[in-house]
């Protein structure tokens, strides 16, 4: 079973996820941990992080489920992508130095078996990097209380403690932290009209009982803020996680054995 296309929000995505400005603070946290120029990321939607990373000299190739996430990131990054599902890659075993994620694994039906696929295309002392959706937002922000209402929506298959114990034979996890924090503003207002548009993932097809039951007390609560429209400052940070791949055993085609 693939994971989710965001085909259909493919035209808003930048504007409502932040665009260039979190593709470049992203690819700021993720270049120190970069090995190699074989840098292939994973679920690499309009390409804002792999466009980040050329300000640091690493030139990725993408690939992504969504053709229309596709055609947004060639523009951005040239030709260097490829439309496929990340539980199946078009990639030889142990072709590439690094293998990056960011807000995917929460995607995915079985994020271990996504992270074991990566490992199999990733050289004995390379590594997989990971960050996480599931970020968490700096105290007395106004909204994050209310959007922590919509976890019901989302499926319980990615708790962070799971991937950081996951054993999966050939990786290592050397790193279990965090992205720096990333400042912007947002208004309630903008909010409540992403929730209404469905913008998000884990509102793509629930059903109008659901909707009714998890989603509208969540905009009530919104609407209630004061000063709706007013932009509000807000700070937040996201899971990082790195594993490297353990020179001498083998992860490739039937994931076990040795290199």
């Amino acid at each position: 079973m693939p994971g989710t296309s965001f085909d259909r929000v493919a035209s808003i995505y930048d504007e409502t996820r932040g665009g260039e400005r979190r593709g470049n603070h992203f690819a700021d946290d993720l270049a120190a941990w970069i090995r190699g120029s074989r840098v292939v990321e994973l679920g690499v939607g309009t390409g804002v992080i792999a466009n980040g990373l050329r300000h640091h000299g690493v030139d990725v190739v993408g690939i992504d489920l969504s053709d229309a996430m596709m055609r947004a990131a060639v523009e951005r990054i040239g030709p260097r992508v490829a439309v496929a599902d990340v539980d199946r890659l078009p990639l030889a075993d142990a072709s590439v130095d690094t293998a990056l994620f960011v807000w995917v694994l929460q995607l995915v039906p079985d994020p271990i078996a996504t992270l074991a696929e990566a490992a199999r295309v990733v050289r004995p002392g390379g590594r997989i990097i990971t960050i996480l959706s599931n970020g968490e937002y700096a105290p007395g922000d106004e909204m994050s209380p209310i959007f922590d209402e919509l976890a019901a929506l989302r499926p319980e298959r990615l708790p962070r403690d799971r991937l950081s114990a996951a054993d999966i034979e050939g990786l290592t996890l050397e790193h279990d932290g965090f992205t720096g924090w990333d400042e912007f503003a947002s208004s309630v207002s903008d909010q409540i009209a992403g929730i209404e548009e469905r913008i998000y993932s884990s509102m793509f097809d629930i059903d109008d009982t659901t909707w009714e039951r998890v989603v509208d007390p969540v905009l009530t609560r919104l609407r209630a803020l004061p000063d709706p429209d007013r932009p509000r400052q807000r700070r937040n940070r996201h899971p990082l996680l790195v594993w490297t791949i353990t020179p001498g055993v083998w992860v490739g085609s039937g994931g076990d054995g040795h290199r």
